[in-house]
This record gives C-alpha cells, structure tokens and sequence, in this order.
C-alpha cells in the first residue's frame, strides 16, 4: 500500500495488523510532496480558494462555503504523479515484486 508520512500509519495498531496480514507491505511517499498525494492538491486548492484569508466569522458558514466549493469545481481529473516514475519508486516496486516471488 502506498502511504504518506501521517503519523497514523506507524501507529501501534497498524503495526500490528501489518505483522498479521504478511502479504501487505507500505511504500512510503516522499515525507512532503503533495504533487505525489492527490488529497494534498484537493486540500491545496480549497485553501487558496476559500478558507485562505477568509472573513467568515462562524466556522458553519466556512464549512458551508468549502462544501460548494467542492460542489462546484469537483470532482478534479486525477492523473498519476511523475513521482511514481521515479527511479527510486520503480525499483521499490521492483523489490517488492522480488521478494513476492521468493516467498
């Protein structure tokens, strides 16, 4: 599976589920790349367009005016990242491939 760098994904539970289920594996992103994390440049765009410097002064109204911002210009084209053809990526992805066949 691939993941970013949350904090959640090396919570102890995970770890532990990670141990009893062998055949998964996490591909770690880059620690900061939104251009790699699709729900980065979701968030990115939100924030540039409403809630950057906004002047609501209830936090139902901010919510509100996320929602048909997304409404609105969603659901966004997603194209796969050019960091998935990285060379570090390909050859991770090599071996793990590798080390399915051996097992």
């Amino acid at each position: 599976m691939v993941v970013d760098n949350d904090s959640i994904h090396r919570a102890q539970a995970v770890e532990r589920w990670l141990a009893a289920h062998s055949r998964f594996e996490l591909l770690w992103l880059p620690t900061y790349c939104p251009r790699a994390h699709p729900i980065e440049r979701l968030f990115g765009d939100a924030h540039d367009k409403v809630t950057r410097n906004h002047k609501r002064q209830r936090l139902r109204d901010l919510v509100a005016d996320v929602g048909r911002y997304l409404d609105r210009h969603g659901p966004w084209d997603y194209r796969l990242s050019t960091i998935y053809q990285e060379p570090e990526v390909t050859a991770a992805l090599r071996q793990l491939k590798r080390r399915r066949e051996i097992a």
